[in-house]
């Protein structure tokens, strides 16, 4: 049997009998040679990818076969004039040509047509030019050439590209297809395939060989037509067989997955999508079943944007039912590092614009391919109008398999979710009968329910399905020994399921993925900038909301909401799953960078004219101060750096130019957390004789030989003491606070570096390491004997394949302490003390860090400077505390997540490290030490020693990862108490969420400002935009901001579906505010109240796309609404004003 089998395969696909074999008949006529297509090429300059409209207008010269292209990433265009032969006439006609990388056929009228893809495994050449030819017809068109492969320029999958890559021309011909040799091509395939998935074990294995032999004997080359035609009649014969009742049954979906940046930047992506899209459109036309999926907004925006006429097409496509838009979200993010306002931010762009543009509302979440899947995604998914989440990463696990294929996840508040996994483990299947027999024999829920999903077509780099992966499913769809399968909306295979399905099993919390666990820390600047930037669009909305709604009301202020819109687009589109976790390009982060860079720019612009609002309420009281270089060297050398990282956040002078005499100093301060704080602050262009200022910073100055730091300053500085300042708030600093108890610096009589204030004291080594640490309000040592904090390690860090993404357990096993440091004190009090630290990581990095303790708090700060030169290596920081806990916890989004300490089994050891954001926490009952970050995502936590994964130096398929200059701080939050505390939220968060000093001069200020005068006493104030019960501290006030204009989004009828629906001008939301809570500590708050000082009408509970669900009651005598929250609830407000 086994020659038999062999015997088969030889006909179908063999170079040695292709004379003689199935091949031969395959083509009816084939013409070439510059009689029959005549070719001109035109090449754009550089990397430029000009337009159709200019690049048809330029002057081409001839061309020919054997013509190369390059380099890597260029842009170059054919013309092609083909007259068939004579013998052509009446035919089919194919045209085929291949330049061994990608491109796009165009029409004379500038259409897009038909995507390309030469060489390589998923050969993409054919192009339909007339189904029935005219006599010697002629045909001019233009291809546009893109000089990378699918999956980029490098020489393997993930390595770095090749610059100079070259791609040559080698084919451009007509050809005729004898349509019945085809078919028995496919039938062939699929034979054989039968024959090797059921065996010589079951009788339609043995019927299927038997059949196969017997139209290789029947076949006969040089009397091609009539032979098929008996051949054919064997094979029909055979698949006309049908399955029986209880058959296993499969909806299958086209899809192709691109993935919006990763071996290629963004701008090639929107010809991926384009090449994409017009490759299914034209299967739609030959195939009247197929169905295609598409997730990402984003991409469907960029397509609308660059191919309007393609972008049409697409819609129409909608309305039939062949075109699904799915997914829900804006890109297929990653799910660990963003925050949760970031994922609700994900849907509420992704919905609306899916709803606005194509008539849709979609109910499956579609994550195929990302590394981890956060515990509140349940109900953020739920909150966004998805009731279904679809992935199969987790068959990627490298330790433990996942247990389940078809469940209800259960998320950290409760919420479920209904999920699949697609059995088959692929999300790019090619249609074969290995992966649809897959599809049953690995079903895990095979006694819940008889159905699964399956996703094919050419994906990650783009494409979709090929022609003969839609032939071969027509020959499976309904024969025996085959499970059933039919083209479907993935939507209604998921209504079934919840309809028809016996109970499903639950999972419940995270769906932690055992691979790729380096994205938590890989190209660390990349992900900086994305914290940096969540935070900073938070204070564009609070305070535009407070500019809008609390300043004047001849201000003229108006809500940017537009260029909010856009700013969140761009955050929203570098959290894309292969950008932020750090596994791109170097032309993929230097796309980010920009991006970057115009976030902070442009949100920094629209922060400054809502305080100008609410300040002044005029204009032009603004100056920008000049940031100080890291070095006082020419300012120029930034011209030599393309890093976002050089972009600070601008101090703000106000009414400067006023007349002196009149004109005090006086200093706002920026509370943009929704409870009260006092802080030690450095106000920049505050005068230093000021009577606020208590003490004079000294400088830090920096490593860097160039461009900035945002953790140094060469120059001395103001401090002054800001307390109890209210939720939410902008406040003059017009009293001088209490004198605290100072904050000292000084050398102990063993030789300790030693902070101390009323809270802590913290003893450094000469090495810089924290070898005690005493919460003073209850005598507590928490660093145990002999042990140490703040120690740096240096790991070999060599993964098995995915070198940007994987870190392995056994890069624990090889481990180098760095021990060479050197302390120094900087400020002595008394609102400030610090110390320097310099450590030599390497003899190619070092590392300045300034430790720093003020007098009104038990935080201990680390800022941190590096320069990095490292070649696979991993640097984390380490902290031993004398604390004996079997669990630690992490913060995660709207809420946190625990881990054991120990690894009993290899589900604990498989979660080695943890992504974590803001905060990591190891308590006993009554004390513990909370680590804070601002920019760190890795952790781990084993018995009682806690490390942050600080930096990585892969070298695929970004050379340049993580190379250079770092800036990055973390903190020690000692507490006496147990875990969860909702003062371990807060303190992370204005860690996070720094207090913000601006000198204004008194005579700018606006009798209407909404500004709060400090009192000595309370952090209350009538004036507080919005503010929680006093008694109500595990309840986060996340997110405040001027409402979406109107929209429905409810789903779609078939009638609906493919017609855009309007949303309501701007003036119809333009007095209503969104504000979002939600529960920090897993516990419920009942009967509390939220105030604000808005002139409210009414109140509604809404979801995260912003429609009303319920009405609360606004109490007017209180100005509050009373609230109860569920445990880790995300509770949606929705306020009416007058």
């Amino acid at each position: 049997m086994g020659i038999t089998k062999n015997r088969i395969k030889n006909f179908i696909n063999s170079n040695s009998w292709r004379k003689v074999d199935i091949h031969s008949a395959l083509w009816k006529k084939i013409a070439s040679g510059e009689s029959t297509v005549q070719l001109s090429s035109w090449s754009a300059s550089g990397m430029e990818r000009p337009s159709f409209d200019y690049a048809s207008k330029q002057e081409y010269t001839s061309c020919s076969i054997g013509k190369e292209f390059g380099p890597s990433w260029s842009t170059h265009w054919l013309k092609v004039k083909v007259q068939l032969p004579e013998n052509f006439e009446g035919e089919e006609v194919i045209f085929q040509i291949d330049f061994n990388c990608e491109g796009m056929i165009w029409t004379k009228k500038g259409e897009p047509v038909q995507g390309l893809t030469g060489g390589g495994s998923s050969r993409r050449i054919e192009y339909l030019l007339t189904k029935k030819a005219g006599k010697r017809e002629k045909f001019d068109f233009f291809v546009e050439i893109g000089c990378n492969g699918l999956f980029g320029n490098g020489d393997g999958i993930i390595e770095a590209p090749v610059e100079d890559r070259r791609f040559r021309l080698s084919l451009a011909e007509v050809g005729v297809k004898r349509k019945q040799a085809w078919d028995l091509y496919y039938d062939m395939m699929i034979l054989s395939s039968i024959a090797d998935e059921l065996g010589t074990e079951t009788p339609r294995g043995v019927q299927a060989v038997s059949v196969a032999n017997e139209v290789v004997n029947k076949f006969d080359a040089d009397n091609a037509e009539t032979s098929i035609e008996k051949c054919l009649e064997l094979t029909k014969a055979y698949f006309s067989s049908k399955p029986g009742e209880g058959t296993h049954k499969i909806t299958a979906i086209g899809n192709c997955h691109i993935d919006t940046a990763w071996l290629w930047p963004y701008d090639e992506t929107k010809r991926k999508v384009a090449r994409s899209f017009s490759s299914q459109l034209a299967h739609m036309e030959k195939f009247p079943e197929f169905r295609f999926a598409a997730s990402q907004a984003q991409q469907f925006e960029w397509l609308e944007q660059n191919y309007k006429g393609l972008f049409d097409r697409v819609i129409g496509r909608v309305k039939t039912g062949q075109f699904i838009p799915i997914g829900a979200t804006w890109v297929e993010m990653d799910c660990n590092v963003p925050s949760g306002e970031a994922m609700v931010r994900q849907f509420l762009l992704g919905q609306r614009y899916f709803a606005e543009k194509m008539g849709v509302v979609s109910k499956v979440f579609w994550l195929p391919d990302t590394f981890g899947y956060a515990a509140q995604l349940p109900q953020i998914v739920k909150q966004s109008r998805a009731e279904y989440f679809f992935t199969q990463k987790l068959s990627w696990n490298n330790i433990n398999k996942f247990p389940h294929t078809t469940f209800n996840w259960v998320g950290l508040d409760g919420t479920s979710v209904l999920t699949h996994m697609a059995p088959a483990d692929t999300y790019t299947g090619q249609a074969t009968v290995n992966e649809l027999v897959r599809s049953v024999r690995q079903h895990k829920d095979l006694s819940s329910h008889n159905s699964n999903l399956y996703l094919y077509g050419d994906g990650d780099g783009g494409g979709g399905p090929q022609t003969d992966m839609i032939e071969r499913l027509r020959r499976v769809a309904n024969t025996d020994g085959m499970p059933i399968t039919k083209h479907g909306d993935p939507t209604d295979f998921y209504d079934e399921v919840a309809k028809t399905a016996k109970s499903l099993p639950n999972w419940h919390g995270e769906l932690y993925f055992e691979l790729h666990r380096g994205t938590y820390t890989s190209q660390a600047k990349n992900k900086k900038f994305n914290r940096l930037c969540e935070f900073l669009l938070r204070s564009v909305e609070l305070l535009s909301t407070i500019a809008m709604h609390c300043g004047s009301q001849n201000s003229g202020f108006m809500y940017p909401r537009e260029e909010l819109t856009r700013l969140w687009k761009l955050v929203c589109l570098n959290q894309f799953h292969d950008v932020l976790p750090g596994s791109s390009i170097n032309l993929v982060y230097r796309d980010s960078d920009k991006m970057y860079a115009d976030v902070v720019r442009s949100a920094n612009k629209l922060r400054k004219e809502a305080l100008r609002c609410i300040v002044s309420g005029e204009a032009d009281q603004f100056e920008d101060l000049e940031h100080e270089s890291a070095q006082d060297d020419d300012l120029d050398a930034l011209d030599l750096c393309d890093s976002a990282m050089l972009i600070d956040l601008p101090e703000f002078h106000v009414g400067k130019n006023m007349p002196k005499a009149t004109n005090e100093q006086n200093v706002v301060v920026i509370n943009e957390c929704a409870w009260s704080r006092s802080g030690a602050l450095a106000v920049h262009g505050l005068e230093q004789d000021h009577p606020m200022v208590r003490q004079i910073g000294n400088p830090r100055m920096s490593i860097f030989k160039q461009g900035w730091s945002d953790v140094a300053s060469s120059k001395p500085y103001p401090i002054v003491l800001a307390a109890n300042l209210p939720a939410l708030s902008t406040t003059t600093l017009s009293t001088t606070p209490l004198d605290p108890i100072p904050a000292s610096a000084y050398v102990s009589s063993n030789g300790l570096y030693v902070l101390e204030n009323i809270y802590v004291v913290a003893s450094f080594d000469s090495r810089g390491r924290l070898v005690s640490l005493i919460d003073q309000r209850t005598s507590r040592e928490l660093v145990p004997s002999g042990g140490a904090a703040n120690t740096f390690l240096m790991f070999e860090d060599v993964p098995l394949f995915w070198d940007a993404w994987d870190v392995e357990i056994y890069h624990l096993e090889k481990c180098k302490a760095c021990v060479d440091g050197t302390v120094s004190i900087v400020d002595s009090g008394p609102l400030v003390s610090s110390l320097c630290i310099d450590v030599k990581l390497s003899n190619t990095s070092t590392l300045r860090q300034w430790v720093t303790l003020t007098s009104v708090s038990p935080t201990l700060e680390f800022h941190n400077e590096v320069h990095w030169n490292e070649t696979f290596k991993m640097l984390k920081v380490e902290f031993n505390w004398d604390i004996k806990s079997d669990i630690a916890s992490y913060e995660t989004q709207f809420g946190y997540i625990q881990r054991p300490t120990v690894r009993n089994n290899s589900w604990d050891m498989a979660k080695f490290e943890v992504c974590g954001h803001k905060y990591a926490d190891l308590s006993e009952f009554g004390a513990g030490v909370s680590v804070l970050t601002d920019s760190k995502y890795g952790f781990s936590c084993l018995h009682n020693a806690m490390t942050i994964s600080l930096l990585r130096s892969p070298k695929s398929p970004d050379p340049e990862c993580d190379i250079g200059y770092h800036t990055f701080r973390y903190a020690i939050y000692p507490h006496n108490s147990s875990f969860p505390d909702p003062s371990i939220v807060r303190e992370a968060f204005s860690f996070n969420v720094p207090l913000k000093a601006i000198p204004v001069y008194s005579s700018s200020i606006s009798p209407s400002s909404p500004l709060v005068t400090a009192s000595k006493e309370s952090g209350i104030s009538s004036k507080s935009l919005f503010s929680l019960s006093n008694s109500v501290n595990n309840v986060v006030l996340e997110t405040v901001k001027c409402a979406e204009p109107l929209l429905d989004m409810s789903y779609s009828s078939p009638q609906q579906v493919g017609v855009p629906r309007k949303p309501s001008p701007p003036s119809s939301c333009a007095k209503m505010v969104v504000v979002r809570l939600y529960e920090s500590c897993g516990g419920r708050a009942n009967s509390f109240k939220l105030f604000s000082s808005l002139d409210i009408k009414s109140v509604h509970r809404c979801n995260m796309l912003e429609e009303i669900l319920s009405d609360c009651v606004w109490d007017r005598n209180t100005n509050s609404v009373e609230l109860s929250i569920k445990p880790f609830e995300v509770l949606s407000l929705l306020f009416v004003l007058n």
